[in-house]
């Protein structure tokens, strides 16, 4: 099974984030159910491994504290439209201590810098499109009103579907 850690976006983020962007970018957009900021991706685990992140993912967060999200632009990211969740030491440190503690349990994670990101869609069409997909205009003053409370940590499991993923949750931790 795909297992990923993520900060789930509290529903009204989800709903103001649907009426700011949906209809102005002609991409494939993620269902806004499934809108996330990843903190470490396992990927395809086994079901014993499984159990062992189920067994010390909320000891690993006993006493995380609720931060500060904030939102600053829409990106280009290969093939993908992200909105840019800005780098706070609170966000980088939950992310490197869930990272540091399931590597120490045995994991094993993609060698590259954390980049906090939502992402909002799939560019899948040709290059005319692709071309006429300009976010540079984009009123990114709007995303900024959108900062967030992170209240939670999720553990979920991914499915990929055929057009896109189902995301389940499996364990939720409440931040102090």
């Amino acid at each position: 099974m795909r297992l990923f850690t993520a900060i789930p976006l509290p529903e009204e983020t989800k709903v103001q984030v649907g009426k700011i962007t949906q209809g102005r970018l002609p991409i494939a957009y993620v269902n806004l159910n499934n809108l996330h900021i990843t903190l470490n991706f396992f990927d395809e685990v086994p079901d014993d491994k499984a159990e062992i992140i189920n067994q010390n993912f909320i000891p690993i967060l006993e006493g995380q504290k609720m931060f500060e999200v904030e939102l600053t632009d829409l990106v280009k990211f290969h093939q993908q439209i992200h909105i840019r969740v800005k780098p706070s030491s609170a966000l980088s440190r939950l992310q490197s201590t869930l990272e540091a503690r399931f590597k120490q349990l045995g994991f094993t994670f993609q060698e590259r810098n954390y980049y906090p990101h939502i992402k909002l869609g799939n560019m899948h069409m040709d290059k005319v499109m692709n071309q006429r997909r300009k976010i540079e205009n984009f009123p990114n003053q709007e995303l900024t009103r959108l900062n967030f409370q992170a209240e939670q940590v999720v553990l979920y499991k991914s499915e990929l579907l055929l057009h896109h993923s189902k995301h389940t949750p499996l364990l939720t931790y409440q931040l102090t």
